[in-house]
């Protein structure tokens, strides 16, 4: 399991509008040959979950992500753009 910092999201979420500041994900499946299969998290403060749902990396991407030695940084990087998030740069 990884989890990144990202810039403020606002999801909506029991009828309310809540932040989420966290991106959370996990590998659930992968043949670490052409396809992998993550459960990702968007999280509050308090890192209670938001939002989860299900994302697979396959074709030139996962040849990518296995040329960067299957690096957590690159991966959580790859979800999050995929989501349309912006990670937050360490300081």
């Amino acid at each position: 399991m990884a989890q990144i910092k990202i810039n403020l999201t606002f999801i909506w979420n029991n009828g309310v509008e809540k932040e989420a500041i966290y991106l959370n994900a996990e590998s659930i499946q992968d043949n670490l040959e052409t396809e992998a299969k993550f459960v990702y998290q968007l999280l509050d403060e308090n890192y209670n979950s938001l939002i989860a749902g299900n994302i697979s990396i396959v074709g030139d991407d996962y040849i990518q992500w296995l040329a960067n030695n299957f690096s957590t940084n690159w991966i959580m990087n790859w979800i999050a753009a995929q989501l349309n998030l912006t990670p937050t740069p360490i300081i």
